[in-house]
């Protein structure tokens, strides 16, 4: 299965309209600006791919940029495996669909801790 019909899958997961891959990122060299989402294995896949949420263009209004800046410092809280930083960054955008579902994983990581060798790598079980 091709990894485009894969992410299309990661946006109902992540509450986000458009997903796209890092490769679709460089492409865009600027025309474009992006929230750093995660980095999944999607189904099928063993190896993490870094996605990203189309936001719009840059001087465009962007409603929720600023949720999208917090994510993504968030989520390197979440990568270092700072659970609890990324929680409380997280819990500033209850509206936020991204920042619900880290902040969900955060917490089922901080009850049942990742093993030593993890690598922050999310393996997206459903399509």
């Amino acid at each position: 299965m091709n990894l485009a019909s894969r992410l299309e899958g990661l946006c109902k997961q992540y509450e986000v309209d458009a997903i796209v891959s890092q490769p679709v990122v460089e492409a865009a060299q600027g025309d474009f600006l992006f929230r750093r989402l995660d980095c999944v294995a999607v189904k099928g896949r063993t190896e993490g791919v870094w996605v990203y949420e189309l936001l719009g263009a840059p001087g465009e209004e962007i409603r929720n940029l600023q949720a999208a800046r917090a994510y993504e410092a968030a989520l390197d809280a979440y990568t270092a495996r700072d659970f609890n930083a990324s929680i409380a960054l997280l819990a500033q955008h209850p509206d936020d669909g991204p920042s619900r579902v880290l902040q969900a994983r955060c917490r089922e990581l901080l009850e049942r801790p990742p093993p030593p060798h993890w690598n922050g790598v999310h393996v997206a079980l459903a399509k």
